[in-house]
């Protein structure tokens, strides 16, 4: 007979995210481009920034725990410059439609 997946398994750690986290980081690619199409002051637009990454790091912080060292360091960098990059650019379509 088959047991059922350990709650620590990877197959259920898949399973377990819901929904929320991708919704709530597209809101925050929303509130960026907002900040570019209304002309919103650069620590507001930090403070969306500042925002996603915490929430980015709260919402992965079990496989966060589990990396060691540089590795850590590396993929948390890695990250933070990605999630950047893209409220950055959301921020600039903004600018640009607000342009139009």
């Amino acid at each position: 007979m088959m047991s059922a997946p350990d709650a620590h398994s990877p197959i259920m750690a898949a399973r377990s995210q819901p929904l929320t986290v991708p919704a709530i980081e597209l809101g925050f690619a929303i509130a960026a481009f907002a900040c570019g199409l209304f002309d919103a002051p650069i620590w507001i637009t930090g403070a969306v920034a500042f925002g996603m990454i915490a929430h980015w790091s709260w919402s992965r912080r079990r496989i966060l725990n589990r990396l060691r060292g540089m590795v850590w360091a590396s993929q948390t960098a890695l990250a933070i410059c990605v999630l950047i990059i893209i409220l950055s650019g959301a921020y600039w379509l903004g600018l640009g439609v607000r342009g139009l």
